[in-house]
C-alpha cells in the first residue's frame, strides 16, 4: 500500500469514528426530559384505575394501592408524581398528599405551562384538595388536564381522566367547583 492510500484510509477511519462518536454518546446517555414526555405518559394511562397495570407494566401509581387495608387511597398526587417520574423529572419531596405539590421546587406560580401540575384549593400549609397534570394550554387561556382519582368520589372506582378545556386563571374554577391555587413546574 502506498503512503497516500494508507493516509487516506486512516483519515477515512478517523472521520468515520468522529461521526460515530455523537451517536454513541447519545445512545449511552439519557435524553433530556420534555413536557411532551409528561403528556405522553399521562395519556398512556387515561381511564386506568388506582390498582390497574400502568403503562410500564407495574401495578398502580406510587402508593395508590396501599391505603388502609390494602384498598386504594386518594391517589391524585400519586398519579401526578408518578407521571413526572416516568417522564424523567425529579420528584424528591413529593408525597401522596396533593398539598406537597404546593411546597415542591419553586412553589406555585400563576401561569400554566404544559407539563405543570395544577393545584386546587391549596391552603398554603401543605394541604390541597386535588392536583392534575396540565396537558394543553390553549390560546384563549383555557387549559386541559389529566388527573388521577377522578370521575367518582371513591378511590377504588375512580380513574385517570381528561378534563377541559376549562379556565386556567388562578381563582375560582368550574373544574369540580374548586379554586385553582396555581401551577407547579417539574424540576429536572
Amino acid at each position: 500500500m502506498t503512503f497516500r492510500k494508507a493516509r487516506n484510509s486512516i483519515v477515512r477511519g478517523m472521520v468515520a469514528a468522529a461521526l460515530a462518536v455523537p451517536s454513541v454518546m447519545l445512545a449511552a446517555g439519557t435524553a433530556s426530559a420534555t413536557t411532551d414526555d409528561i403528556v405522553n405518559v399521562a395519556n398512556a394511562n387515561l381511564d386506568h384505575h388506582a390498582c390497574d397495570t400502568n403503562s410500564v407494566g407495574e401495578q398502580g401509581y406510587n402508593s395508590s394501592c396501599t391505603g388502609a387495608g390494602g384498598s386504594p387511597e386518594n391517589w391524585c398526587a400519586d398519579f401526578a408524581a408518578w407521571v413526572w417520574a416516568q417522564a424523567g423529572y425529579n420528584v424528591n419531596g413529593l408525597t401522596p398528599a396533593a398539598g406537597s405539590f404546593g411546597q415542591y421546587g419553586s412553589g406555585l406560580h400563576p401561569d400554566p405551562h404544559v407539563g405543570d401540575a395544577v393545584v386546587f384549593n391549596y391552603d398554603g400549609n401543605g394541604y390541597a384538595d386535588h392536583v392534575a397534570i396540565v396537558t394543553a394550554v390553549n390560546p384563549d387561556g383555557t387549559i386541559e388536564s389529566i388527573g388521577g382519582n377522578e370521575v367518582t368520589n371513591d378511590p377504588a372506582t375512580s380513574s385517570a381522566h381528561h378534563d377541559g378545556p376549562y379556565s386556567g386563571a388562578v381563582g375560582d374554577s368550574p373544574y369540580w367547583n374548586m379554586s385553582i391555587s396555581g401551577y407547579v413546574s417539574p424540576a429536572n
